[in-house]
């Protein structure tokens, strides 16, 4: 499957419908599953620096070009969200 994010314009539609791509690729789950996952590792500063990891990961064993740029643009934008976040930022556990 083909990643939506366009390096030259931000879409959180995008932004998120990659991370879950990328994070069920990568940890071998399902869609659903990895959302689940996501909302785990985002939780907490070890989580983000996991989630940023594995979308590092990802970036690094990708041989297209063009996908490659999408996930270098997802990468750079999560890491800028992930090493700024705080432990106050996250949502209360419903």
């Amino acid at each position: 499957m083909r990643l939506q994010t366009d390096p030259t314009h931000f879409s959180i539609t995008a932004f998120l419908a990659d991370q879950v791509t990328l994070v069920a690729r990568q940890e071998q789950l399902s869609p659903g599953a990895a959302v689940l996952r996501i909302q785990e590792l985002s939780r907490d500063n070890a989580g983000r620096a996991r989630l940023l990891e594995i979308i590092s990961d990802a970036w690094r064993k990708e041989t297209n070009p063009t996908e490659s740029g999408k996930i270098a643009a997802l990468r750079s934008e999560l890491a800028a969200w992930a090493l700024h976040a705080t432990p106050s930022d996250s949502l209360p556990r419903s």
